[in-house]
């Protein structure tokens, strides 16, 4: 599982989710394709009290309050 920024290397797939559109589903794959994964198995919008200690600098720079722009991404090889 990948816990990434809505803007990491311009992939936005945050944007896709926030609107309900599947256009995520393209972005998460080619996201899990540059980490050497074969493929999203799921992908979905984060909010802060999901995220425990493995991603702190994410946490800080990407949320405020209990709304974070980050996104969950788990790959399958």
């Amino acid at each position: 599982m990948f816990i990434i920024a809505n803007d990491a290397d311009g992939y936005g797939i945050d944007r896709c989710l926030a609107s309900g559109e599947k256009c995520g589903e393209a972005a998460a794959n080619a996201y899990c394709k540059t980490q050497a994964f074969a493929e999203a198995q799921t992908f979905h919008k984060v909010d802060r009290g999901d995220i425990t200690g493995g991603a702190p600098s994410v946490v800080s720079d990407s949320c405020h309050d209990n709304n974070c722009n980050v996104v969950a991404i788990v790959c399958t090889r």
